[in-house]
This record gives C-alpha cells, sequence and structure tokens, in this order.
C-alpha cells in the first residue's frame, strides 16, 4: 500500500508541473530512443514507463524508433546533418553527442528544471552546453568502469582480488586451467575498451593534474609517456590472453552472458550493467558477486581504486517544440527521469538521479552499486571530454594494438596527433 501510494503521488506530482494530460488537442509525438532490445530488463522495464505516460496523457501518441550503440550514433549524426531531428532524442551529457547538441537544434532545458534542482543529486546537473546549458535530464549518475567479481569462482581457485596488474597477469593461467575467461569484455563497436577500461587506466597512469591538462594540451600530450602507459596495461592484458577470446569480434552483451553463466571469473563494463545483471543473476549469485577497480598499474601517479564516471544520459527536446507539443515532450523527459520513471527504474536495478527515499527490499546489487558510487574515487571518461570524430582514431588504434598491428606508443602518437590539429579543446 505504500508503495502504491508513492507512486500516485510521484504522478500527482507530474501531472502539476505540466497541463496536457486534460487536453483535447491529439498529440504526436516522435521518439528516437537508445535501447537493446534483446535485454529484457532493460525492454521491460522502458515498456512500464511508456505505459505510465500513455496513461498519464491519453491525447498523446508516441512515434518511438529503437536503436542501439553505433546504429542509433550514425542515424542520430544524419538526422541531425539532414536538419530532421526527432521531437524528443536520447543524448549524452558530454561529447558523446556533442555535434547533436552544439547544433542549435536541441532545446535548453533549463527553464523546465528551475526549482527542481534540490531534487537531484550532486553533480546531474552540471553544466552540458559552452554557456550552462542543460540539454537531457540525465537518469542516473554513471561509472563507467566496474570489474565484476564472481568471488566464488575466485575461492575456488584459491584466488584474492589482485593488488596489482602484475597479480592480475599471474592469476590468468589458473584461470585458463580451469577453463574459465579471465576477463570477460566485448570491444567490437570500440567504445567498450576506451568507455570502460582506458579511460580509469588514464588516471590511473597520469592523475587528474595531468589529465586536466592534456585535455587542453596545456604542457601535456596524448604522446607522453602517462597515456602510453594507460595503453600499455591493455597491451599487456590482450598479449597475456586476459580477455576474452575474440574480443574485438564480439558483439555487446557476449561477455555479460559468459559472466552470468560463469565462465568468466571477472567480467569488465559499466554501472548500468546492474540493471541487467539484476534480472540474469539468481538471488544466490548476488551475494557472491562483488563489485571493484582495476588494480594498481606499474608507475601510476592517480588514484588506487579509481574509476571513471559521468553525469547520465536522458532524453532532451527538439528546440524547435512550442506550445502543447513542447509540454507533451517535456512530460516523456520528466516522466522518464523524474518521481515516476525513477522508481520503476530503481525497482529494476538502476541507481536514479533523481532523489528517492529508501527503498525496501531493493535488489542487493543495486545496493553494492551505490555503495561503490559513493565511495570510490572518479577520473574522467575520455569520450565525454574529448571530441567525438577522435573516438574513431582511438578505438580503432586499440583495436589494432590488441591485434599486434601497433604498439602503445604508435596508438599515442596517432590520438595526439589527431587531437593537435581538430580537436575542439585544443582550440
Amino acid at each position: 500500500m505504500k508503495k502504491a501510494l508513492t507512486v500516485v503521488l510521484s504522478v500527482f506530482v507530474v501531472l502539476s508541473m505540466v497541463h496536457i494530460a486534460s487536453a483535447q488537442e491529439k498529440i504526436t509525438l516522435s521518439l528516437f530512443d537508445y535501447l537493446d532490445l534483446t535485454d529484457a530488463v532493460s525492454t521491460e522495464t522502458r515498456k512500464l514507463i511508456v505505459a505510465e505516460y500513455e496513461k498519464a496523457y491519453p491525447n498523446v501518441t508516441l512515434e518511438i524508433e529503437y536503436l542501439f550503440d553505433e546504429a542509433y550514433h550514425n542515424k542520430l549524426q544524419a538526422m541531425t546533418v539532414a536538419g530532421q531531428l526527432p521531437d524528443v532524442v536520447f543524448l549524452w551529457p558530454d561529447k558523446r553527442t556533442g555535434a547533436v547538441t552544439s547544433s542549435g537544434m536541441v532545446k535548453d532545458l533549463r527553464p523546465l528544471i528551475q526549482g527542481h534542482e534540490a531534487e537531484f543529486v550532486d553533480g546531474a546537473l552540471n553544466p552540458q552546453g559552452p554557456n550552462g546549458e542543460i540539454y537531457e535530464l540525465p537518469e542516473q549518475m554513471t561509472a563507467t568502469h566496474v570489474v565484476y567479481t564472481n568471488e566464488k569462482l575466485m575461492k575456488e581457485l584459491g584466488l584474492t582480488f589482485p593488488k596489482t596488474l602484475d597479480e592480475l597477469i599471474a592469476q590468468g593461467e589458473t584461470i585458463r586451467a580451469a577453463g574459465l575467461i579471465p576477463i570477460a569484455m566485448s570491444n567490437k563497436a570500440g567504445w567498450q575498451m576506451q568507455s570502460c577500461l582506458l579511460s580509469a587506466l588514464t588516471e590511473r597512469a597520469g592523475g587528474m593534474e595531468w589529465y586536466n591538462k592534456v585535455i587542453t594540451g596545456d604542457g601535456a600530450s596524448f604522446a607522453d609517456p602517462e597515456f602510453v602507459n594507460a595503453l600499455s596495461v591493455i597491451d599487456t592484458l590482450s598479449k597475456n590472453d586476459m580477455f576474452s577470446p575474440g574480443i574485438n569480434q564480439a558483439d555487446y552483451g557476449t561477455e555479460l552472458t559468459d559472466f552470468v553463466t560463469e565462465k568468466a571469473v571477472y567480467y569488465i563494463d559499466g554501472g548500468w550493467r546492474v540493471q541487467t545483471l539484476s534480472g540474469e543473476l539468481t538471488d544466490e549469485q548476488k551475494q557472491y558477486v562483488s563489485l571493484n577497480t582495476f588494480p594498481d598499474i606499474p608507475n601510476q601517479k592517480g588514484q588506487s581504486g579509481s574509476t571513471a564516471s559521468v553525469a547520465g544520459t536522458g532524453f532532451g527536446m527538439n528546440a524547435s517544440l512550442e506550445g502543447a507539443k513542447a509540454e507533451a515532450a517535456w512530460a516523456w523527459i520528466w516522466m522518464y527521469a523524474g518521481p515516476v520513471g525513477s522508481e520503476i527504474r530503481q525497482a529494476r536495478g538502476a541507481v536514479p538521479s533523481y532523489k528517492l527515499p529508501p527503498q525496501a527490499n531493493v535488489d542487493i546489487l543495486v545496493e553494492k552499486l551505490s555503495r561503490f558510487v559513493a565511495d570510490t574515487p572518479a577520473g574522467y571518461v575520455i569520450d565525454s571530454k574529448m571530441d567525438q570524430e577522435g573516438m574513431a582514431v582511438l578505438q580503432a588504434g586499440i583495436q589494432e594494438m590488441m591485434l599486434g598491428a601497433k604498439t602503445p606508443e604508435q596508438v599515442a602518437q596517432e590520438y595526439e596527433t589527431w587531437v593537435a590539429a581538430n580537436d575542439s579543446n585544443r582550440k
């Protein structure tokens, strides 16, 4: 009864913010959404939020197109270039969709958010544009680097979580001899290794002072030994067969299956995967899965135990929307990231950026992620700070390095060359 009352009150809050629920005017909203339809947990969660919206606003018809991974980004970019952005789009708060948000085609949400800032966790509403604009309402704070660990397998193999890279490499032989994968990851799209591992390693290798300087080129370069060191860690892991076989040909999601079916001891991905894991793992498995960060690396100058984090993704709206259609678009954005959608997502493994009362019987993995986010120091995510076009250079270079075609030094120099000539941070 208490939970039902909370939902009713949440819906009341949403209805008090917009005025389209009783409108007679029929409205159609085109919505371009980033969703992996093979992910049963995320898909069901989205359906529940859509159902709440349609119940609250029966005069609004949602025309939703779903895409995922690079297919989504490629089409979003093409829509922007063609000047045909949908009414509502799923966005990143940083350079990942920077070409879209800097186009002038996305509305600044600050006037709509005004008065509700205190309802979100610290950092969620940090500026997303050069003049303080907020283009999307973040669904959560995101840690892009988590080393999910199967403690039961570790115990059976006589292992403990490694303190250093050398200790981790030494575990590989024992793990492989047991027929298991040391570190489950996929990297076909390229962003996984950059976002979920290299970003954290870059802070580890250089520290935040160097990290800030290298972004602007203020006496630091991506060709510096610090960035080469970070890349060398990935190169070392690859050469020692620590990653999933065929990692650079593996689609995103295969590595999660290997971890859930206990074919892998470690699994490196973002904190967002807790939502899927909470639906895939058994209650018993959740007890012995721990959330950690990569061990210390040689010549480390950054913080031990650090991750990489960024304000989360969310929905924004086309800048051309006005009147009832703009209200309908804002109603969806608030439904998703505000109290109603946040409560639905929290119940299914998310850690929302919207402040909610502690939930009884919250999933243990969600509790673990909440503690992880609260207690773990964090550096930047590379593709949140650097221009998106340069990721094609860096991510392809990492894949070539893992295949033995390039050295860490070559990858670092090629990326720095591109950044120095093209990245907006250097201009």
